[in-house]
This record gives C-alpha cells, sequence and structure tokens, in this order.
C-alpha cells in the first residue's frame, strides 16, 4: 500500500512496504495502490514526485503484482487511464453518488460515471467498490438524500450490477454490520431487488437500463440485463462484449414482445422495443 507523497525521500514508504511484507510473512504483495487522486495536483505529485516510478519499481522487483489506485473523481479516474499502467481502481460506487447532482453525494452525472465503468470493463481494469452504503447515509431514513432507506443487501447489488465491478469494501466497523454484509451471500432475489430507485432516477435517465433484472424472469429464457449491458459495452467499443453476448443462450432476436418485462421496469424501460434495437445492433 502506498501513499502519495514521498516523504524523506521515499524512507518511509519503503519501511512501510518492508514492515507489511515481513508481517504477511511473504515477499510480494498483489496489489501496491496510489491513494486519493481526486484532484489535478495529486496526480501531478504521483507523477512528478516519484511515487509513481517507485511502484513500478516494486512491481519489476516482482514485490508488486499489480498496480492500483483510489479515487472519486471520474475525470481523474480517465486522467489515470489515460496513462494505461493501472490494473484496478477503488471507486465510490452507490445510488447517491450516482441519482444526486450534489457534490457532497458524489462528483459527475449518473451517465458520466456509467461510462466510466463501462470504459474499465472495455480495458480490463478492476473496479473494487467504496462507500457501497454512502457512509451509512443510505441505510438511515433520516439521512439518505431518497424518500426511503435501502438495506445492504440492495446497496452491494446494486454496486455489483455496474460494468467493470470485481469486489465490494463497506467499512464494517463491528459485528453486527460484518454479519450484514456476510448475509447478503444467502440472501434472496427479492431482497436485492433495488428496482424502488426508479422512483428516483433523474430525468435524463429515465428508460435507461441500469441492469437490475428486475424484470426477471423473461418467458423467452433471456437474460435481459446481460443483454443490455453487453450492448452498451459494445458500442462503447469493447470487442470482448460482443463474444460475451454471442455466447448467451438466449438472444435479443429470441425476444417474443411479450411486453412482461415493459410492466415490470421500474426505470421505464422499454424492453421489448429495445430487444429489437440490440438484435439490428448485433446483426450488423
Amino acid at each position: 500500500m502506498l501513499y502519495r507523497t514521498l516523504p524523506h525521500g521515499g524512507e518511509k514508504i519503503e519501511a512501510s512496504v518492508e514492515m507489511h511484507l515481513c508481517k504477511l510473512k511473504t515477499d510480494y504483495m498483489d496489489f501496491g495502490f496510489i491513494h486519493c487522486i481526486d484532484q489535478q495536483a495529486e496526480l501531478d505529485k504521483a507523477l512528478q514526485g516519484g511515487i509513481l516510478e517507485m511502484v513500478q519499481k516494486y512491481k519489476q522487483q516482482g514485490k508488486v503484482r499489480h498496480i492500483g489506485f483510489s479515487s472519486h473523481n471520474p475525470a481523474m479516474v480517465h486522467k489515470v487511464l489515460d496513462i494505461h499502467i493501472v490494473d484496478m481502481v477503488m471507486f465510490s460506487i452507490n445510488p447517491a453518488y450516482d441519482y444526486t447532482d450534489k457534490e457532497e453525494y458524489g462528483i459527475g452525472t449518473v451517465g458520466e460515471r456509467m461510462a466510466l465503468y463501462r470504459r474499465c470493463e472495455q480495458e480490463g481494469v478492476g473496479i473494487s467498490v467504496m462507500k457501497p452504503y454512502g457512509g451509512g447515509r443510505l441505510l438511515d431514513g433520516r439521512r439518505t438524500p431518497f424518500p426511503f432507506a435501502l438495506t445492504p443487501c440492495q446497496c452491494i447489488q446494486y454496486a455489483l450490477d455496474k460494468p467493470g465491478v470485481l469486489s465490494i469494501l463497506p467499512g464494517i466497523g463491528n459485528r453486527d454490520r460484518l454479519k450484514e454484509y456476510l448475509d447478503f451471500l444467502g440472501s434472496s432475489m427479492e431482497e436485492r431487488d433495488y428496482s424502488c430507485l426508479g422512483e428516483v432516477s433523474p430525468a435524463e435517465e429515465v428508460g435507461a437500463c441500469v441492469y437490475c433484472n428486475h424484470c426477471a424472469p423473461c418467458p423467452a429464457g433471456i437474460d435481459v440485463g446481460l443483454v443490455n449491458k453487453y450492448y452498451d459495452l459494445a458500442k462503447a467499443g469493447d470487442q470482448m462484449a460482443v463474444e460475451h453476448y454471442r455466447n448467451l443462450s438466449r438472444h435479443a432476436g429470441d425476444c417474443t414482445s411479450c411486453g412482461y418485462c415493459d410492466g415490470r421496469c421500474q426505470f421505464k424501460v422499454k424492453q421489448s422495443a429495445r430487444m429489437k434495437e440490440i438484435k439490428e445492433y448485433f446483426e450488423i
């Protein structure tokens, strides 16, 4: 784990790395992280102050297998991705950050943030989600920006459904919180369902599939969420998404336009019409 500056010529960082390797009784760490790249000045420090050079040196030595960084700012994540040196980004993802335009809840619109998730998926950069509960606000009916509180299961599933996401790291302050987190593994689809967010979707995002699969089960056996996700990724230039789509057992062309999904979608997506659009796209 690395930091944003090189105090005393990097001696503290080197000492910290060696200490952690010793405590873990290993000679390497899976990830070397550069933390909190939220502003241009912080990225400049990492690039010009030697921190990036140091983590790359550790990677060359085999002491670090992958390079990662953390950020809350989509614009800065794009700038780091442009350098093509990272394998993972820790990024805050939750409904409040995506669906509110107040900076206290998150930076960037839902469209900008979704475009970032798709880019990460396309370029093979995994997202490790931090703040899935919005610092606990989303679980508290008195503090949430929404007219209702969400559950841990809903927040976790919301983040997992986003392109590029590999893991979720909520803050765990006590055993009860840990149990809530682990309860997700045994939860039902109904407990994970976050389609209630359709009531508070931003106007510009009404009609956009969020891959929640609230419309399931499709009478024709189509995984509607995955079909939509691969379509959006393919349009963003992800060739792997094209192959993933073709490997599905049911495709958009199998849609019978029965309207079942249209009636269930809380985000007002006209999926039966969208299936025709997706079918034509992949045929081309």
